[in-house]
């Protein structure tokens, strides 16, 4: 239970068991500043003990003997800004010249770790902090503030899942910002009927080299005509600080939890958070969760004009209701909880100022926190 340690207290129960359909169909969440109709809880966060402490590594070993018997693999993917091509060059240098992508993304990836280190972002050696009994993979894309960006990595991560399926069946994602919305790309690519898939993967075909046999794209588009190995994966998914955007599938997923940093304001709905209403402080928490809705992603210009031509098409398949004229609007609601799962609202000790970074933003990824975060899942997923 949270705060077997002394470091962290639960607030009440609130809000009813509310859930996105099956067969979603890539359906966008709705924004409202209505009572969330799904789960969500206040939880007040004390520092927890340190990497390297007595009892930060019970706390390891204790989330460790609780998923030994629930998932076979975790999965650990960054969010956006922290990836190897976060402003999708690389991609673009590649189709001139092929053998250049793999290089330059791994020097992509080294440059965000060396300038963020641990926040914001999950480094190279994060995944060792994991003394667990299942493998811990680190899952690198491209970082991309775009649709195409996050489409393309749901269907790599997904292709690397269904490698896997066969020793690796049962998964647990944890995903800090927009790898949580890649993640629900993934439930609807698992749930939906096949011409739904089909619209969804046409769109895809000019973000993957076809000179390159077999890419992502083609292995996933093979593994989903298999029902009975699409039946085979399970997935677990936890979001940290994840902008409320894409969908859920509730029939690609077994369960689903979303962390966010939230202070409630006086005078305001616990579970809302109008930062255009006050100014930059009234966010009291992650802003940049905030931020981060559909209509603040990036323009492709200085790419090709099939890129800009894919970005476009895929706003109208994901998002065709959401007008980016209409973004101030759905900001000035302060939406924190997401439609499906369960939401924690997270008051974090801000002791060290961790909980203002980036906007609010990194205090998800730091190692420092890792403790309270693997309770914290063990206790909602796995309890």
């Amino acid at each position: 239970m949270l705060g077997s340690f002394g470091w962290a207290g639960l607030s009440r129960r609130i809000g009813n068991n509310a859930f996105m359909p099956k067969r979603n169909h890539f359906k966008h969440q709705k924004y409202s500043d209505q009572s969330p109709g799904a789960n969500y809880r206040l939880v007040d966060a004390k520092l927890p003990p340190a990497p390297g402490t007595a009892q930060f590594n019970g706390a390891i070993a204790s989330f460790s003997d609780r998923i030994v018997d629930f998932i076979d693999a975790i999965h650990i993917t960054h969010g956006t800004f922290a990836g190897n091509d976060a402003f999708g060059w690389i991609a673009q240098i590649e189709k001139a010249i092929p053998d250049s992508g793999t290089p330059l993304r791994t020097l992509g990836k080294k440059f965000a770790d060396i300038i963020s280190s641990d926040s914001g972002n999950y480094p190279a050696g994060f995944a060792k902090l994991f003394d667990v009994d299942v493998p811990v993979n680190m899952f690198t894309w491209s970082g991309e503030n775009t649709h195409s960006g996050r489409c393309r990595a749901a269907i790599e991560l997904l292709a690397k899942l269904f490698e896997r399926v066969e020793d690796q069946p049962r998964v647990l994602l944890w995903g800090h910002s927009h790898a949580g919305n890649i993640a629900a790309l993934v439930t609807n690519l698992l749930g939906a009927d096949d011409w739904v898939r089909d619209q969804f993967f046409s769109l895809l075909t000019p973000l993957f080299d076809d000179r390159k046999p077999n890419n992502a794209l083609q292995k996933v588009r093979k593994a989903v005509e298999d029902p009975e190995l699409v039946a085979k994966l399970t997935i677990d998914v936890v979001n940290f600080g994840t902008p409320i955007c894409y969908g859920w599938d509730s029939g690609g997923y077994r369960k689903l939890l979303h962390v966010v940093s939230h202070q409630p304001r006086s005078g305001k709905p616990e579970y809302l958070a109008p930062i255009l209403s006050g100014g930059i402080e009234a966010s009291m928490g992650d802003m940049a969760q905030l931020l981060g809705i559909t209509g603040s992603n990036f323009w492709p210009y200085l790419l090709t004009q099939s890129t800009r031509d894919t970005e476009k098409k895929l706003h109208e398949f994901l998002a065709p209701d959401l007008s980016r004229k209409d973004y101030l609007q759905r900001l000035r609601l302060g939406m924190r909880v997401a439609e499906e799962g369960t939401t924690l609202l997270v008051d974090y000790d801000n002791a060290h100022g961790w909980a203002k970074e980036l906007a609010g933003h990194a205090i998800y990824t730091r190692k420092d926190w890792l403790a309270f975060h693997v309770q914290t899942v063990g206790d909602e997923l796995y309890g």
